[in-house]
């Protein structure tokens, strides 16, 4: 009888340990469809609240592998980005690295030099001209007849009238205005 009792111990023992599932889980796990009318409104509330943390649940793990995937990405950019600085830095310090940077600043600003220089020559020259033609043709102006050299007086001086009477004075004073005023149109043409 000893034997007998012992074996259905040991066969019991067995049942309940080795037994997958408890016999409480497996009711847990089924699902039951009930109509929303036989619920009371607690239970209904608590039915939504469970939905909406679920769903929440679900968005949140959906942002979080967003999330993971945008670190991985500056991580990524941040590294490459490094190594480029790291070699550019490497190249420029060379001979072959300053000139090639010469050569890239030449091809991306070296037009607009150049048509800046060419501008300021221009309005320069012709400014000078302009000034030139407006002293010997609308001013009085004394000019050096004779001269006994260096440092030795008398110098002799012979004043010259402007070419040009009131009215026809007061027409190329407004003709160097307007030729100036063309100069500076022609200067910002060249250089913009």
């Amino acid at each position: 009888m000893k034997k007998i009792l012992s074996v259905f111990t040991i066969l019991m023992l067995s049942v309940v340990v080795f037994t997958p599932k408890t016999y409480s889980q497996a009711y847990q796990d089924q699902k039951i469809t009930v109509r929303q009318s036989d619920l009371t409104p607690d239970q209904i509330a608590k039915i939504k609240l469970q939905e909406a943390n679920d769903e929440l649940q679900k968005k949140l793990d959906t942002y979080g592998k967003w999330v993971g995937v945008g670190g991985e990405i500056g991580t990524a950019v941040k590294e490459g980005l490094s190594s480029v600085v790291d070699v550019a830095d490497k190249f420029g310090s060379t001979n072959v690295g300053k000139f090639t940077m010469t050569m890239i600043a030449w091809k991306v600003i070296g037009k607009d030099i150049v048509r800046i220089f060419l501008g300021l020559i221009f309005f320069i020259t012709y400014t000078c001209v302009l000034i030139y033609s407006y002293r010997r043709t609308c001013t009085t102006r004394s000019v050096l007849t004779s001269n006994p050299g260096f440092m030795k007086y008398p110098k002799t001086y012979e004043v010259v009238e402007a070419p040009f009477e009131d009215e026809g004075l007061a027409w190329m004073v407004v003709l160097h205005i307007v030729l100036f005023l063309i100069s500076i149109w022609i200067t910002c043409a060249i250089m913009f």
